[in-house]
């Protein structure tokens, strides 16, 4: 994406929301605690399904909990990707902002 092509004003605009996102996403509340806890508990569940496949057989509820690990695993691994994004692409807005000599 080419930031050059934008103007300030929409710099400044995209900047101010993902700044309150941030601050959002920082904040020490239970939801923002909840991606980490999710991804520890998908975890947790995908190990302890795989070990009972292995010493006890393939069931219904071994495959259930492989199944919702997974799941859990895969939502808080695209959260984390999607906030690293997001916290990437706000430094290169203040690269540009800083290029422009725009005063925050």
């Amino acid at each position: 994406m080419d930031l050059t092509t934008w103007t300030v004003e929409e710099l400044v605009s995209i900047r101010e929301k993902l700044l309150a996102w941030r601050l959002q996403r920082e904040a020490p509340t239970w939801g923002n605690k909840f991606l980490n806890w999710n991804g520890i508990a998908g975890a947790f569940a995908l190990l302890t399904g795989l070990m009972d496949m292995f010493f006890g057989g393939p069931t219904a509820t071994n495959l259930l909990l492989v199944l919702l690990g997974t799941l859990a695993c895969f939502t808080w691994y695209k959260g984390d990707k999607q906030r690293k994004k997001n916290i990437s692409f706000l430094g290169k807005i203040d690269e540009e902002l800083s290029r422009r000599n725009h005063q925050f």
